[in-house]
């Protein structure tokens, strides 16, 4: 059980770096990368903040939440 938790806490944090990256005001890592140019399509950049943003929230509470309990659940 206590490995199990420890993957989760890892997974959700990486999910939580990249999604936290991914979404900068300025394009991110996505002009960084060359995916997306720095103008442009507005409307579907939104859409995709959005989304990373969402993700960025599901995936932070549950990094704090496995964090809290972690120690009272490994025994």
């Amino acid at each position: 059980m206590n490995a199990v938790l420890i993957i989760l806490l890892l997974l959700s944090w990486v999910v939580f770096v990249i999604s936290v990256l991914l979404q900068s005001a300025k394009g991110g890592l996505w002009v960084a990368i060359g995916w997306v140019s720095s103008g442009g399509d507005y409307g579907s950049k939104k859409s995709l903040e959005t989304s990373l943003k969402r993700i960025s929230w599901i995936s932070g509470i549950v990094f704090v939440v496995i964090a809290l309990f972690l120690p009272f659940l490994g025994g």
